[in-house]
């Protein structure tokens, strides 16, 4: 928190060389910092012997949280952006894709010694929660065959209730994790990729 902002996915605030460490480490859902005095910027984190000039954010550092939502999209993508659907339909799956990190100006061992070292944490991290609508039974959909950067999401509608709504898939981050609290703000929930998916049923 800066003053009154909450700070999103994506921007620097108190960043900890023990968060950096399990992140580096594969142990990014940890939420206990292991002593910056047994880690190493350069030998551990950026598992280099020859780098020079590591910066602790700026050579790991993560997409905005505006770059990874612009890179996550329905797939595929409904007709006029809305799913119709009608009260014979009791569910409704599709899929989401989102872009690869890589695409934008990452840090230098953003990819390499924290993304692709939590896979498990990352592909965990996606759920579908309903936005909005009274067509939807309960408040979250399920999410199965995820990776860090896909997802297939199913939603449950209720009974025969018509009408809008939209659910929101996307990577939710609790403020525990040493993921969430090097790449955001320490203790508020956040987002990385997020999309939203509207229906109409009739």
């Amino acid at each position: 928190m800066k003053g009154n902002v909450v700070v999103a996915f994506g921007s620097p605030d108190n960043c900890r060389l023990s968060d950096l460490a399990l992140i580096s480490a594969g142990n990014a859902s940890s939420n206990s910092g292991s002593s910056t005095s047994q880690k190493r910027l350069r030998a551990d984190c950026a598992n280099s012997s020859s780098a020079t000039n590591v910066g602790l954010w700026n050579s790991f550092k993560s997409p905005t949280q505006t770059q990874m939502r612009g890179g996550t999209t329905l797939d595929d993508e409904p007709e006029d952006d809305t799913f119709n659907v009608d009260t014979g339909d009791n569910n409704h799956t599709s899929a989401v894709t989102m872009d690869s990190p890589s695409n934008y100006s990452t840090g230098t061992y953003f990819m390499s010694r924290c993304w692709n070292l939590n896979s498990s944490f990352l592909s965990g991290t996606w759920e579908a929660a309903v936005n909005t609508g009274s067509i939807f039974q309960g408040s979250f959909g399920t999410t199965a065959s995820e990776t860090p950067l896909t997802t297939n999401y199913t939603v449950t509608f209720q009974g025969n209730n018509t009408g809008n709504g939209s659910v929101y898939i996307r990577q939710s981050l609790d403020g525990t994790s040493a993921w969430k609290k090097f790449f955001g703000e320490d203790s508020n929930d956040d987002y990385m990729g997020r999309v939203l998916a509207s229906y109409s049923r009739t």
